[in-house]
């Protein structure tokens, strides 16, 4: 079995980046001067996952602010009128990274424009290309709005139309980047599944956001899940409507999968996005191949864990090139 090897989130920033981004909100800094710096990055991780050789590549996402900044501008997910950049800014508990919250006010509306930044996917080998977007359940659990009462508590009937409505949006975001930029690999990120208290509630209709919003696609599909133990839905994970699953191998019971069926390709987090320590290739290799040994899916890719966004930039190039060694290592 031949392992892969690619990313799967926002990719970090450096600090000359983060210093510019500083400066232009205080106004002594151009926005041109920024996004000018922003393109230089997004080209050198382009350039870097190609150099590594890694199965697919990202443009690394370094204009998204947070997950959801992006779907909230494009479907215009503010409260009281104001532009989705003057959102609420909320404390996800679980990582203790910080978003701004998106607000459905009612139907969620076809977008005026693309969600997703496309001018870097031509920089990209075609065949490799990939794009990132947040799966339909987290855009809506991490949102308020209409699916909410006032206590925040969730309104079932309302939050699985905003679920499906949020999948057909999705779908033709996802068939528009197929077709015009030739992106041959989707993967929906769902940082909430594995530790919503709510998940199982809404099993059924999860899955069926899963399925419009891959309905037609032709390229690879992915549901990559952190933040949570994933071993709890199983068996329900392989009959979800997506080609790969990707798991947290660090908050993931991964014995609970052996000895179960799981007809599935298999993205395994064993890069750590939580800290700085790099991990030695010869142990990933190994970990990954007891993994291939004892589960048997039908393929294996070594990712991180989560997205690496939260780590500094000069570790996660190190962290990247460990896994690139260690997918390496499993292929000889």
């Amino acid at each position: 079995m031949k392992a892969q090897a690619y990313l799967n989130g926002i990719f970090p920033r450096s600090d000359l980046a983060l210093e510019s981004g500083s400066r232009w909100l205080k106004g002594r800094e151009t926005k041109e001067n920024f996004e000018r710096l922003l393109e230089k990055e997004t080209n050198e991780v382009i350039e870097l996952q190609q150099s590594l050789g890694f199965d697919y590549v990202i443009d690394g996402l370094l204009f998204w602010d947070d997950l959801l900044r992006p779907i909230a501008n494009a479907l215009g997910l503010s409260g009281h009128g104001k532009s989705s950049d003057e959102n609420q800014v909320t404390r996800q508990i679980y990582t203790n990274t910080f978003y701004r919250k998106p607000v459905i006010s009612g139907r969620i509306k076809k977008p005026g424009k693309e969600i997703m930044d496309t001018r870097f996917f031509g920089r990209i080998q075609t065949g490799k290309r990939k794009a990132i977007l947040p799966s339909p359940f987290s855009i809506a659990y991490l949102s308020d709005g209409v699916h909410r009462d006032g206590n925040g508590e969730i309104n079932k009937k309302a939050f699985v139309e905003v679920l499906l409505d949020l999948a057909k949006i999705l779908n033709e975001q996802a068939k528009a980047l197929e077709e015009k930029s030739h992106v041959s690999f989707i993967q929906f990120n769902e940082p909430c599944i594995a530790y919503a208290k709510e998940t199982m509630l809404f099993w059924d209709a999860i899955n069926d956001s899963l399925n419009e919003a891959a309905n037609g696609i032709r390229a690879v599909t992915s549901l990559h899940l952190y933040n949570g133990d994933a071993s709890k839905f199983l068996p329900e994970l392989s009959g979800l409507c997506v080609d790969r699953i990707g798991i947290d191998a660090y908050s993931t019971n991964m014995r609970n999968f052996i000895g179960k069926p799981f007809d599935k390709f298999l993205e395994i987090g064993v890069i750590n996005s939580k800290n700085s320590l790099i991990e030695y290739p010869e142990m990933i290799a190994k970990y990954a191949h007891e993994i291939m040994e004892g589960i048997r899916p039908k393929g294996l890719a070594i990712v991180p864990n989560r997205p690496l966004e939260l780590v500094p930039r000069q570790i996660a190039i190190k962290k990247i090139e460990s896994m690139a060694k260690a997918a390496e290592l499993l292929r000889d």
